[in-house]
């Protein structure tokens, strides 16, 4: 993994020194692994909704580890829409959109006059926003911390790839100005996420998502990465935050295109998906590290001055009910009148629970983790 090959060029430390494991960790990725410091700290969630919740879950539980003032970089490879970047850059979003969360009719027994089958739950037709609600659909994280994050991201020197050059030069060839994204060099950028368990490819699928994610977000949301994990991840860390474990303002979603999301011209969907090489998984892998370390490395040098207090967000973060207090800025508004939802076992459950965690961190470093990749 990037994250541990490269990690002692920063300095600071062995990213493997304490390998922490605690009940309910994936099969595959059983362990929390840190410096012996504990200042940082990385762990493999697993691919797909579930796998990401349940390891997340297991991990905010846990009585081994005390985050009530760790930073979250969630980090991970994408497919990439190319009118908003290109395979290899990095995007930094603040929304992340469940945006298969909805009804869906096989496409081949649509109306003549539909252009997707996808439809919002409780409504009779695509393209609205739905009015039955599971609270996952959309989640909105610090714009504050997104442009802190963004300004130490852009930092970084990103690497390129010969092969993916020649694909991504393919989109120059459309009629239209909308791909100039896709046929320039890997940067990083501000967009925004979306989740699916489905692996979804084609022009259709994405303009149906990101015309998702546009109503959704009453028009704030940029559709520009597409992943598998975040709004399962995001869940957690709200469910976390009500109960006083984590601090949600201290979140980041980073995601790098490996793939994108639908072909160039002359280029069939299925050909697409299956036959080309576009190359860009291993330059997606890199500059997770290139732009994630900068993060990492801003963090810690200013954690007195800046990062230790937090940065107060400036704008509504949470999820679609307003669960962790305030109004959401999309959708049709909290459900609980602007207050945070009461923590269940908080006080003196909670008081005995952190200092168990304290306790026991300090047992095996010298410090606890400001920042988990």
């Amino acid at each position: 993994m990037t994250w541990h090959r490269r990690f002692h060029e920063t300095g600071l430390g062995n990213l493997s020194a304490l390998a922490v494991s605690t009940p309910g960790m994936s099969m595959l990725f059983p362990h929390v692994l840190c410096t012996k410091s504990g200042h940082v700290c990385q762990v493999t969630l697993g691919e797909g909704e579930i796998n990401a919740a349940s390891t997340m879950m297991a991990i905010v539980l846990s009585h081994r580890f005390d985050l009530s003032q760790t930073y979250f970089l969630m980090a991970g490879i994408a497919g990439v829409n190319p009118i908003r970047a290109t395979l290899g850059s990095v995007a930094l979003s603040r929304f992340a959109v469940q945006v298969a969360l909805q009804l869906e009719i096989d496409p081949r027994s649509l109306p003549a006059n539909w252009t997707t089958g996808y439809i919002p739950y409780g409504r009779d037709y695509p393209y609205d926003y739905p009015t039955i609600t599971y609270g996952t659909e959309v989640f909105e994280v610090s714009e504050r911390l997104r442009e802190a994050a963004y300004s130490l991201a852009s930092r970084a020197t990103l690497v390129d790839d010969a092969v993916s050059r020649q694909y991504r030069s393919r989109y120059a060839a459309a009629d239209r100005d909308s791909y100039d994204m896709a046929t320039r060099p890997p940067s990083v950028v501000k967009c925004d996420c979306t989740t699916s368990d489905v692996y979804f490819s084609g022009t259709l699928l994405a303009r149906t998502f990101e015309k998702t994610t546009e109503i959704w977000t009453n028009g704030s949301g940029i559709y520009c990465m597409t992943a598998q994990e975040d709004n399962a991840t995001l869940e957690v860390l709200v469910r976390a935050a009500v109960g006083g474990l984590v601090d949600f303002s201290r979140v980041i979603i980073m995601r790098a295109g490996s793939d994108f999301d639908r072909p160039p011209p002359g280029v069939s969907d299925w050909e697409h998906l299956i036959k080309v090489d576009q190359n860009g998984f291993h330059i997606a892998v890199d500059n997770i590290y290139n732009a994630g370390i900068e993060i990492v490395k801003g963090i810690l040098a200013d954690w007195e001055t800046v990062y230790r207090r937090g940065l107060s967000p400036g704008n509504y973060i949470g999820d679609i009910f307003g669960s962790l207090g305030g109004n959401p800025d999309f959708g049709r508004g909290g459900i609980f009148g602007g207050d945070k939802v009461p923590a269940p076992g908080a006080g003196k459950a909670l008081a005995r629970r952190r200092t168990a965690q304290r306790q026991w961190f300090r047992h095996v470093t010298d410090g606890k983790p400001t920042v988990a990749g």
